[in-house]
């Protein structure tokens, strides 16, 4: 639905510098959740879900996964939220 309706960036460094950013608690469906893992750099982002949870594909090939956003590891390399909806 998403690549139908609107332009998104290859990578997730591109996403963040050109998304609008969001406060944490000001997400919803549809939002986009940025990391910096093993760097300064964004290296990997997520879809939010609802419920405090996202989807993502940690490696690329592998199985998407559901996680919650409140998770120890995931807080550790939280870079921030944005949209690319109106």
């Amino acid at each position: 639905y998403a690549l139908n309706h609107i332009t998104v960036p290859r990578t997730s460094r591109e996403q963040f510098s050109s998304a609008k950013p969001l406060d944490l608690d000001d997400i919803q469906k549809g939002d986009l959740l940025f990391y910096r893992i093993n760097s300064k750099a964004i290296s990997h982002v997520g879809i939010y879900i609802g419920d405090g949870q996202f989807v993502h594909s940690s490696v690329p090939g592998s199985y998407v996964r559901v996680e919650r956003i409140d998770q120890e590891y995931w807080e550790k390399y939280f870079a921030g939220a944005a949209t690319f909806l109106q």
